[in-house]
């Protein structure tokens, strides 16, 4: 993942990222702006700048095991739902949205799609890999979420993405 980190000084490659306003798009953040130069502090919880291919190859290295970075015992533990059941109660609609938590990605735990896992970033970044049907969906709107929930062209991308499976 030679293209992710929590900066670059490659701006020619950052894309514009643009706020919803009350008369319609408004740019937030330009290429030479906030990833152009090293944070005072890089936070692990956000704040990552990456490219749909470096994403690709995260997600294809969860699909496949971990190999060849990680170990599939260390995957495992890493994609399975760690939340009890009070603890996802607390989060009500929020953040998880129904979902559980792994490390580092939220994890789908009912449904058709359970297993699945992936992240919504609230800068317009969602990923999702479900490993049953060895699928991987990245979506850049670069377009700042409203909420704490995706968009609702992430959940429509999703949705054409398993309705084109065989």
């Amino acid at each position: 993942m030679r293209d992710t980190g929590f900066w670059t000084s490659d701006v020619d490659r950052l894309a514009t990222a643009y706020l919803p306003g009350p008369n319609g798009l408004q740019v937030w953040d330009r290429p030479g702006g906030a990833w152009s130069q090293p944070p005072a502090f890089g936070d692990a919880a956000a704040g990552l700048v990456s490219t749909v291919d470096d994403l690709l190859a995260f997600g294809r290295m969860l699909l496949h095991g971990g190999h060849p970075l990680l170990s599939a015992d260390a995957v495992g533990e890493m994609t399975r739902d760690q939340l009890t059941f009070k603890q996802r109660q607390r989060d009500g609609q929020g953040v998880l949205n129904g979902r559980g938590w792994g490390f580092c990605q939220s994890v789908v735990i009912n449904g058709p799609h359970a297993g699945a896992l992936g992240w919504d970033g609230g800068l317009g970044t969602s990923w999702l890999i479900d490993p049953a049907q060895d699928l991987a969906l990245i979506v850049f709107t670069q377009r700042m979420f409203e909420t704490a929930q995706a968009p609702k062209v992430h959940g429509d991308l999703q949705a054409a993405a398993y309705a084109a499976l065989p």
